[in-house]
Order: C-alpha cells, then structure tokens, then sequence
C-alpha cells in the first residue's frame, strides 16, 4: 500500500500538520488553512490565538521559536519556513 505522504514535499508534510493545530488551537475542525494564510486574512488569528498558536506549534514539532520570531511571524507559509529550517 502506497501512502499519501511518500507523494507529498517536506512543506505539503508540515502544512498539513500546522492544519491540525490551527484547527485545534482555533477551535475550528472546518478551518482549512494554505500558505498565504495570515492574522490579516483570518479573523480568529488575534494576538492571543497566536500564543496558542506559537505554543501548539512548538509542541506539535518539539522546538522552541526565540521571541523575534514570535513576534515577526504572522502567516502560515513563514511558520512552514520557520519548521522546516529547525528540521534540518
């Protein structure tokens, strides 16, 4: 049996797994996100959303954001960035 993932890139992989938390963290399991999805385009992206958000991400793929990035990443493709970078 073929899985879906062997298909998938490294990005489509994290994409879907920052899926789960978003929809977690937002308490949304309708939410579908993409990597042009930001606070300015998703109403329940406030600035306590992304602490939760931060937080379910750090633990989703066991790794610590500094404040800097925190604080400048305000969209799903710059998360996907951030992940992929700590998982080389």
């Amino acid at each position: 049996m073929v899985h879906v993932s062997e298909n998938l890139s490294a990005s489509d992989v994290i994409l879907a797994r920052l899926q789960d938390v978003f929809r977690a963290e937002l308490d949304d399991e309708d939410l579908v996100i993409a990597p042009d999805t930001s606070q300015k385009n998703l109403k329940a992206w406030d600035s306590l959303a992304h602490i939760r958000l931060v937080s379910g991400i750090e633990s989703e793929f066991d790794i610590q954001f500094s404040l800097a990035e925190i604080e400048q990443t305000s969209s799903v493709r710059q998360f996907v960035q951030l992940v992929e970078e700590r998982s080389r």
